[in-house]
């Protein structure tokens, strides 16, 4: 089902201790990476796409990026909590900077469409030939190898951009028939007045996203903003209905996320509790444990993925433990 889904977030916060961002956004079992500064700040921490800057000059606070893997990052191993993140940022934004403690300085919102309903070499096309209303000067049409795109306005110096390109290219996604991503961009006051509107994320997308850019029917009026606005660019603006609500997709899961994930995160808790209780003990209370509770979705799609693996290795680890236990009158796995 086609989604909308956030997909890049900038902001400072002068209200938060170093710790206290990070507990803020739920990540604090994540093993971030202690790496060089940038944006005039020394200090960041990193992990899979977000960066918590620190350490810069007087009265900087700390500022959190997260990239589009990021975002999937936060929802994956953090809270994931947007709402919570733009209502901080509200409650403590002024319009005077010296008062202001909490500020948005980016946030990419982007409808992916996995149905056909944005079609992109008309698209192309109607941008080629004058077929649009906008608001934004700049336009560019780009032809590549690496997957097609229109751009409307400037990627580095507008507060407000559009990109409509081909993700499943870019992505080398052959497993899927369609995939064209409608991303805008905003920045500073517009981002920010794009977490103060109220009502349906959708909804606001697309009111947003028509405020700035609409494709037409051909016309030769000179004002264009008389024109019929096309069949296809109508299609897919009254098409929020049928989207998610609001799609958290987090990471692309799989073996390697996972066993990434408990080697990198986990290693040192469990080593503690193997040292401690002993490797059998410790396995046991892990399968009685997992045997009684319901897979998290991700987990079961990988467990899927793997049944015949899994079971020859939970079928060893039986064999291996009631051998190393003999005797033991409280048994393994029973």
């Amino acid at each position: 089902m086609n989604k909308v889904i956030y997909d890049w977030l900038t902001f400072t916060t002068k209200k938060h201790s170093l710790s206290g961002i990070v507990s803020f956004l739920g990540l604090d079992g994540i093993k971030f990476e202690n790496l060089k500064g940038r944006y005039c700040y020394q200090d960041r921490l990193y992990y899979d796409g977000i960066n918590i800057l620190y350490n810069g000059r007087e009265n900087m606070g700390i500022c959190v990026e997260m990239s589009g893997q990021g975002c999937r990052a936060f929802e994956t191993y953090g809270n994931g909590n947007y709402k919570a993140v733009f209502d901080f940022i509200k409650e403590n934004y002024n319009a005077d900077p010296d008062k202001r403690f909490a500020n948005i300085t980016r946030l990419d919102v982007a409808y992916d469409d996995f149905e056909g309903i944005l079609d992109l070499k008309y698209l192309m096309m109607a941008a080629q030939k004058g077929d649009y209303v906008s608001r934004l000067k700049d336009i560019e049409v780009i032809y590549s190898n690496k997957g097609c795109s229109v751009c409307h306005g400037s990627r580095h110096y507008s507060n407000f951009y559009v990109r409509i390109y081909d993700k499943k290219m870019e992505r080398g996604r052959d497993d899927l028939d369609h995939w064209v991503r409608c991303e805008i961009k905003l920045k500073d006051d517009i981002a920010f007045g794009f977490i103060k509107l109220d009502g349906d994320i959708r909804e606001n997308y697309f009111d947003v996203l028509n405020n700035y850019l609409r494709y037409i029917l051909p016309t030769e009026d000179s004002n264009k903003r008389r024109a019929s606005v096309s069949p296809e660019w109508l299609n897919f603006v009254e098409s929020w209905d049928n989207v998610s609500v609001f799609d958290k997709p987090g990471t692309e899961y799989n073996m390697s996320n996972l066993y990434g994930y408990v080697v990198n995160q986990l290693a040192c808790a469990i080593k503690t509790c193997i040292d401690v209780i002993g490797v059998d003990d410790f396995l046991k209370d892990i399968y009685d444990v997992a045997s009684q509770s319901s897979l998290n979705p991700k987990y079961q799609k990988i467990a899927s993925e793997y049944s015949e693996h899994e079971n020859s290795v939970l079928n060893y680890l039986k064999e291996h433990l009631q051998n190393e236990t003999e005797g033991d009158p409280r048994g393994v796995f029973q």
